[in-house]
């Protein structure tokens, strides 16, 4: 059973950690940030659940979508690359920019591949720290049950 000062943590902490990490991700070529650290920041946002809410109750509400995004975050990332073809190689970075309120917004193939880097990244790292937790609540299981036998 989980404490419920870890509970509330997870309600605080898991929006506010997601919004850093979407504003890690949109600021990632212009400055420090990207799709990587977008991406470990979620994770580590999912792993707040599965503390506070336990590996098999996460797994049941998000397992079913980790493989498919990875798969997703791949075939984005691949596309990224395959469009540089378009604009002149392998690749080679395009950019849409228009305006929006006054302000210059620049969209492009680099954001699609660190978008793609993103989903892999949550997908693979969410499956490993489930994994991880259900082993260590798998022994935690067996101790219990040896402690309790005379």
């Amino acid at each position: 059973m989980t404490e419920i000062y870890l509970r509330l943590v997870n309600l605080i902490l898991t929006p506010l950690i997601i919004l850093v990490a979407i504003l890690l991700f949109l600021r990632g070529h212009d400055l420090p940030g990207g799709g990587f650290i977008a991406g470990l920041l979620v994770a580590a946002a999912l792993e707040l659940t599965i503390l506070s809410r336990g590996a098999t109750v996460t797994r049941e509400q998000y397992g079913p979508w980790l493989i498919p995004l990875v798969g997703l975050g791949l075939l984005v990332a691949v596309i990224a690359g395959l469009l540089g073809i378009y604009g002149g190689g392998f690749f080679h970075g395009m950019w849409i920019e228009f305006y929006l309120g006054g302000d210059k917004i620049k969209m492009g193939t680099p954001q699609l591949f660190d978008l793609g880097v993103m989903l892999v990244v949550i997908g693979m790292g969410v499956t490993y720290l489930l994994r991880l937790s259900e082993a260590a609540e798998a022994v935690s299981k067996n101790d219990a049950v040896e402690g309790e036998q005379p």
